[in-house]
């Protein structure tokens, strides 16, 4: 207990449910000695608030700005369109062909989705060796937060293969024994072990729980800050990590997954899993120190157009919203472009990396030639910097073109996401697919099912009590509007299935999913689909075009494969990075890219709209 003690007095007040006097009572060793329940219920509340789940300001700051925004803009989930003519377009010149520009991509925050892995997730180090010093009731109490620990560190040790492929895993977490430096393990093997171990946890749950008495139920249930103490929310959920990571691995270890596959079917979540962010005195709004992801979004907003790959995908007739036929979810998670201010007349215009189909959207350029000038009459050249911090009657009157919509995104208290029905509906399609096991649907069917939760989602989404200030009623039905009727809904999932299953091949057919995907987890879930596009090759992207660029914008020059491991490493660790230094660079793929797939091309032969004449 004396060595826990010392470790946790190094974090004090980490304990949503220790009451005013006890945390500082926790500063005293002399005055309070924690009892185990407290020290590792507390230790797993603090790993549920690491930056994995709620997302940094700082990261996302950097991991949007113009100059680095890196796999944001590289898998064209948002585009930074250039307000001046001298700043050519996003793809400047200086950077094609030279993926190595990257290398402080976000402030260093490519590096640092190595390190985070291992100081976020200390404490489950932390209370894997409290809970072996436990015995008898005290120990029966305590197990289940190492389970839940385990399957926490689990859960981001795969994000970090999915970003660097080989990582210390086996021997990561063993520093209070000594060991501060782990070799590199083979990113398969991890994936295996994780897999093993999620279906083994969510077997042995609920009799763990069964053994606890009531107050360590309650301690849990106060301390269990995603799903309230609910052991079966927890098994559904493990059960989805199950499904993802299988689906994951499933072009290079098929066998293996399938019966993983099989098993974690049988209880995947029935409801969207969210949860409120517990930040204290957290900032959505850009005006103080600290704050979450949607602080970043917020001071940079204008990296936030939505591109073609996605836009195209939702908006199918005239560029006008068209209820009938367009995506029921786009007015939700798009501010588009109006002349009028009128609701029915809200235009939706995607923006491209590519040069040809950007030049006519300039703002700048002289009166009458750009594609989208406001014609509000009050409009004036100051509003042409479209940023969250004016009121959003002037957003709207001011947007040239379609960004995400800033009340949805940006300016709400929208929950943090842990998991949902719709993206284990696309997983299920892609199963079903595939055969890799009987889902009780075919893979159309549980398209039309992703839709219709997607739409559920986002409109949860846009929902939730704002920020955004006193709007104007036209601008209430512009940006929060009501959601559509079910049967409107239900026909674009009708279409969207029809669209699915009458797709050429297995290929035409995962085109359309990961269509899907980019609609539904965007922005928001950046990292799952650039790694989903990584693993797939889809969506296609727009082709990458710059004016003047004479170089040749190919997979080799243009898409980052990994992240590249941080230069401390290399000076720390030698002798194990050595072992994987010749693949540590941009373009080596991930151990899950199917060999077939791996010279397959990302862009489309050309922009899919045309330049304007």
């Amino acid at each position: 207990m004396k060595k826990i003690l010392i470790y946790i007095l190094a974090i004090p007040l980490l304990f949503g449910s220790c009451n005013e006097q006890l945390d500082k009572d926790w500063l005293d060793p002399q005055v309070y000695q924690p009892k185990p329940e407290e020290v590792v219920s507390g230790l797993f509340t603090h790993m549920q608030k690491t930056r994995f789940w709620m997302k940094d300001y700082g990261e996302w700051y950097w991991f949007l700005s113009g100059w680095y925004s890196s796999f944001v803009g590289i898998s064209q989930l948002g585009e930074f369109l250039p307000y001046s003519d001298a700043y050519i377009s996003f793809w400047a010149d200086w950077r094609f062909g030279d993926l190595d520009q990257f290398v402080d991509d976000a402030n260093g925050n490519t590096y640092n989705k190595f390190s985070r892995f291992y100081t976020d997730l200390k404490n489950y180090g932390l209370i894997r060796d409290e809970v072996a010093t436990l015995e008898g009731a005290d120990f029966d109490d305590n197990i289940i937060y190492l389970k839940l620990a385990t399957i926490l560190k689990n859960v981001v040790a795969l994000q970090t293969v999915d970003l660097f492929n080989s990582i210390p895993y086996f021997d990561a977490f063993l520093g209070t024994q000594g060991k501060f430096f782990a070799e590199y393990d083979d990113p398969m093997e991890i994936y295996k072990s994780v897999i093993d171990e999620y279906r083994e946890i969510a077997k042995e749950l609920p009799g763990i729980h069964g053994k606890m008495s009531d107050l360590a139920k309650n301690v849990f249930q106060t301390q269990d800050i995603f799903f309230k103490g609910n052991v079966d929310k927890w098994v559904q959920y493990i059960n989805a990590q199950t499904l993802k990571s299988s689906v994951r691995i499933s072009g290079v270890a098929e066998d293996f997954v399938k019966t993983h596959i099989a098993e974690a079917i049988k209880n995947l979540p029935k409801e969207d899993f969210t949860f409120s962010s517990p930040v204290v005195n957290e900032n959505r709004v850009g005006t103080s120190a600290g704050g979450i992801f949607q602080r970043g979004l917020y001071e940079q907003f204008y990296a936030l157009t939505i591109p073609d790959v996605i836009m195209t995908r939702m908006n199918h007739g005239e560029d006008i919203y068209e209820e009938e036929i367009d995506d029921p979810r786009l007015p939700v998670l798009a501010m588009g472009f109006t002349k009028t201010g009128i609701a029915e007349n809200v235009e939706y215009y995607g923006v491209s990396g590519n040069w040809e189909r950007n030049r006519y959207l300039r703002i700048t350029l002289p009166l009458n030639e750009g594609r989208k000038i406001n014609a509000y009459p009050q409009n004036s050249p100051e509003y042409n910097v479209i940023t969250p911090n004016r009121s959003m009657d002037i957003m709207v009157q001011a947007c040239p073109w379609t960004f995400y919509n800033p009340v949805t995104f940006v300016l709400s208290e929208a929950p943090l996401y842990i998991f949902s029905m719709a993206e284990a509906d696309l997983l299920l399609a892609e199963v079903a697919l595939k055969g890799f096991a009987n889902t009780g649907k075919s893979a159309g069917q549980h398209m039309s099912d992703a839709v219709k939760h997607s739409t559920d989602f986002w409109y949860m989404m846009n929902s939730v009590p704002n920020y955004a200030g006193n709007m104007s009623e036209e601008t209430k039905k512009i940006l929060t509007p009501g959601k559509p009727d079910d049967n409107i809904i239900s026909n674009y999932a009708a279409f969207i299935q029809n669209n699915f299953e009458n797709a050429d091949g297995v290929e035409g057919k995962m085109e359309i999913l990961m269509q899907q995907k980019y609609i539904h987890l965007n922005v928001w879930e950046a990292f799952e689909c650039f790694t989903e596009l990584r693993r797939t090759r889809h969506p296609k992207l727009e082709p990458i075009t710059c004016k003047g660029s004479s170089v040749e914008l190919i997979n080799q020059t243009m898409m980052l494969e990994r992240f590249k491991l941080p230069p401390s490493e290399k000076a720390n660790n030698y002798e194990f990075y050595s072992q994987v230094m010749e693949d540590d660079h941009w373009g080596k793929p991930i151990f899950w890219v199917p060999q077939n797939k791996i010279s397959e091309n990302y862009y489309l032969p050309e922009a899919i709209k045309p330049p304007l004449p």
